[in-house]
């Protein structure tokens, strides 16, 4: 299966847009408070599974040709690698069958807890095992995700309002 040119410019575009997203931020800690979990969500519901793989892939590669080697070693930079995971599965979930605000929220759910179960052990990681803390689970789960999860909400809901009110006028929506 060829990409199309409509493809390629919606896969630069959504991994532009969460590049960007980065930058509208609140650092809160070792993982800052940023828009990208919402771009996540509108990748996997307006691109098909394997465009929103290619986009989330784009915007990692981009991080780290513009962040250098030291991205790798950003607490951080687990989620990126779940941006991968939850955008493909978002959009195999949301385009097996007709999508409606129910399975927009289900495949939204799903795609957050697959963000966090990559993200969360990669923090530990790097905090722990590369800088030398000591941190427990139950703080890297305050840390990495109980501090998020309000804006995780209130971004998924704007992401399923999103979805529900523009898929009629998506290319990607129609099947």
């Amino acid at each position: 299966m060829k990409l199309s040119t409509r493809d390629l410019t919606q896969i630069s575009i959504f991994a532009a847009l969460t590049f960007v997203s980065y930058f509208i931020s609140i650092p809160v800690g070792p993982v800052p408070i940023t828009l990208q979990t919402l771009l996540v969500l509108l990748t996997g519901f307006f691109l098909r599974p394997r465009a929103a793989f290619f986009a989330q892939t784009l915007h990692l590669i981009m991080k780290v040709l513009l962040g250098g080697f030291q991205s790798f070693v950003s607490p951080s930079f687990g989620f990126v690698f779940g941006f991968i995971a939850a955008a493909t599965l978002i959009s195999y979930l949301v385009h097996k069958k007709a999508g409606n605000v129910f399975s927009y929220g289900a495949a939204a759910i799903t795609g957050t807890i697959v963000m966090y179960a990559i993200g969360l052990p990669y923090l530990a990681m790097i905090l722990n095992g590369f800088m030398g803390n000591s941190f427990g689970v139950k703080e890297i789960f305050e840390m990495g995700m109980l501090l998020f999860i309000p804006g995780d909400i209130a971004k998924g809901l704007l992401a399923v309002i999103l979805a529900d009110r523009l898929k009629g006028r998506v290319r990607a929506f129609q099947h």
